[in-house]
C-alpha cells in the first residue's frame, strides 16, 4: 500500500483492506516498504508464490506493481485509494468503497476468476517498462509533470489547473509517429497512446479504447493555438473532443514515437520543447520510444 495516497488516506485504507482480507479467510503477507524500491523488491520476490498481488493506492503504485506482475501468472488486485485512479476507472473497477472492492477481490480469489488484459510494453534507451492506461507524449505529458509537482489541489482539479497553466504557453511538439501501416510527421499538440479510456482524473482521451483487443488507440491532436486548445480541453472529460477535425484516432499494435528534425530555410533545428513521456502518470524515459500492445500480459482480479 501507499501510506501517502489520497493525501494520507492510503494508510487507513490499506490497514482496513488487510484486516478485511484476513477476516474473509485469506492469508495476507504485508509487502509495504519504507520506500517504493523496497516495496517493489518485496513484490518481485513474492510474485510466483503469491496467488495475487493486491495494491492499495493510486495509479503510481498500480504502475509499480504492474512492472512486477506483467507477463506472469500472478494476478493483480486493485483497491483504488489515490487521487486520480484512472487505471481502476478504465478497467471499470469499483471506486470509493474499499470494502466493496475487497469483497470483489475475495470472491475472485475463491473462484479463480480474473480478466486477462493487454498491457503495453515500452522500450526506450532507459530500458523496458509496462503500462496499463495511457502514454502522454506532448502537452499532456507537460501537464502531468506539472500536476505531479503540486501538492494542491487534490483530485482531478490539480490536472485541470496544470492544463490551464501549460495551455497558456502551448507549443506544438515536432514528432515522427510510426504506426503499423503509416508514418505521420509534423507538429502535434499531443499524441496519446491509449490501452484504456482515460487519464488526468477521468479525462476520456480514448473513449473507445479496449484493453482486450490487442490494439492501441493512438489519439493525435493537431498543433493548435492557445484558445482553440483550451476549448478542446473542455471537451475531453465527456470525450466530445473526437468530433473535432483537429483530432485523429489511429488503431495499431505498435507505435514508435521519435523527435522530428525540422528543416527551416537555411538551417536545421530541433524542437526546444521536448516533454518527457509519462505513462499511467509516471515518467517512462524519453523519446524515441516504442509502445507495443501485448495481449493477455496482465491478469487482473475481477
Amino acid at each position: 500500500m501507499n501510506p501517502t495516497a489520497g493525501r494520507g488516506a492510503g494508510f487507513a485504507t490499506g490497514a482496513r483492506v488487510r484486516a478485511e482480507l484476513r477476516r474473509l479467510g485469506h492469508e495476507v503477507v504485508e509487502l509495504t516498504g519504507t520506500d517504493l524500491p523496497t516495496a517493489r523488491r518485496a513484490a518481485r520476490e513474492a510474485v510466483g508464490e503469491a496467488q495475487a498481488l493486491v495494491v492499495v493506492g493510486g495509479d503510481g503504485l498500480v504502475h509499480a506493481a504492474v512492472q512486477e506482475v506483467a507477463g506472469t501468472p500472478t494476478a493483480l488486485g486493485i483497491v483504488p485509494a489515490g487521487t486520480g485512479n484512472d487505471i481502476a476507472r478504465g478497467l471499470d473497477l469499483p471506486l470509493g468503497d474499499p470494502v466493496a472492492a475487497v469483497a470483489g477481490l475475495s470472491d475472485a480469489l475463491r473462484a479463480g476468476r480474473h480478466r486477462d488484459l493487454d498491457a503495453v510494453r515500452v522500450r526506450s534507451a532507459a530500458g523496458t517498462r509496462w503500462y496499463v492506461s495511457i502514454l502522454a507524449s506532448g502537452v499532456d505529458a507537460l501537464v502531468n509533470e506539472r500536476a505531479n509537482s503540486w501538492r494542491w489541489p487534490a483530485g482531478p482539479a490539480r490536472y485541470t489547473l496544470a492544463a490551464v497553466r501549460e495551455l497558456l504557453t502551448v507549443r506544438g511538439v515536432p514528432l515522427r509517429i510510426e504506426l503499423d501501416e503509416q508514418v505521420l510527421r509534423g507538429r502535434v499538440l499531443l499524441a496519446a497512446v491509449a490501452n484504456t479510456r482515460c487519464y488526468g482524473g477521468g479525462l476520456l482521451m480514448a473513449p473507445h479504447a479496449d484493453p482486450t483487443d490487442g490494439l492501441l488507440d493512438v489519439v493525435v491532436v493537431d498543433d493548435l493555438p492557445t484558445v482553440p486548445a483550451m476549448r478542446l480541453f473542455t471537451r475531453l472529460r465527456p470525450g466530445e473532443h473526437l468530433r473535432s477535425p483537429a483530432v485523429h484516432v489511429h488503431r495499431t499494435r505498435r507505435v514508435h514515437l521519435a523527435p522530428l528534425e525540422e528543416t527551416l530555410p537555411g538551417r536545421t533545428r530541433r524542437a526546444a520543447r521536448r516533454p518527457r513521456p509519462h505513462a499511467d502518470g509516471e515518467p517512462v524515459g524519453s523519446l524515441p520510444l516504442t509502445c507495443e500492445a501485448v495481449p493477455a500480459a496482465l491478469r487482473v482480479l475481477a
